[in-house]
């Protein structure tokens, strides 16, 4: 078979044959032995690179991609007979209100110290994260005010599996609490956003900070999946209403390559 070859050698093999290559030339002066001689130096510039016996490298791995979702609600006190079982306290609103910054409120009837009671729940987000993701932020925005003289803030805000606690797992991951010190906690009187963030997984959440939890896109995916914001009662004589303008919720994932 006719064509070209080209051999490989070992740093140690191909050094063996250069010394040998010498030796016959200072022994014999034979120019044939010379001529070897030069060629295994040519050859040497080709084949050193290839050493057996020194490992290679591995190769850098691969990093994950960091993959973002933003979702706003398309059930507000809505889903599942919601209204069937709870007080309503936005009797008017429904999840478009709160879906896009354009001034279009979802707000609850008047509230105040005897009639006080007002739960938002908003579920529906339709995210569609890879089953092999890992979470790694969960973030919420609220945009909310109240208009009246009594002073009214959150008893929690907080994720939730569903609303209905005698079904399984309701409320998770961490809380904000009427316990807890943390911007937003009272409701101002001119609209303005507030951030609350939490990791894909941890050791406080619950009420008292105190539980574990880990989110996943099976969890996250489903639709009764959302945010629950219950608020405390007034402080202080006269009425009040609370105001939503909109709520988003962005999950930050890992997606491997």
């Amino acid at each position: 078979m006719g064509g070209a070859h080209f051999i490989w050698y070992t740093t140690a093999s191909l050094n063996a044959l250069l010394q040998s290559a010498y030796e016959q030339v200072n022994r014999y002066r034979n120019p044939g032995f010379r001529a070897i001689f030069v060629l295994l130096l040519i050859v040497s510039g080709f084949g050193c690179n290839k050493d057996d016996d020194e490992p290679q490298p591995e190769p850098p791995p691969v990093a994950d991609s960091l993959v973002t979702q933003s979702r706003t609600a398309t059930y507000l006190n809505s889903l599942g007979g919601w209204p069937d079982f709870y007080v309503n306290a936005y009797p008017e609103a429904t999840a478009e209100d709160v879906a896009v910054d354009d001034d279009k409120f979802a707000s609850t009837y008047e509230l105040d110290t005897d009639n006080w009671y007002a739960s938002l729940s908003l579920q529906g987000f339709e995210f569609n994260i890879p089953e092999n993701a890992t979470i790694k932020n969960i973030i919420v925005k609220v945009r909310r005010f109240k208009k009246g003289s009594p002073a009214i803030g959150d008893n929690f805000l907080t994720l939730m599996q569903r609303y209905n606690c005698d079904l399984g797992i309701c409320v998770y991951g961490v809380h904000w609490t009427d316990q807890d010190s943390y911007s937003g906690k009272v409701y101002p009187d001119n609209e303005t956003e507030y951030i609350f963030s939490q990791p894909g997984s941890g050791y406080n959440g619950g009420y008292f900070h105190n539980e574990s939890y880990l989110w996943t896109p099976a969890i996250i995916n489903k639709t009764f999946f959302g945010v629950r914001i219950d608020v405390s009662p007034p402080v202080g004589a006269g009425k009040v209403k609370i105001y939503y303008d909109q709520v988003t919720v962005t999950v930050e994932y890992l997606v491997p390559r």
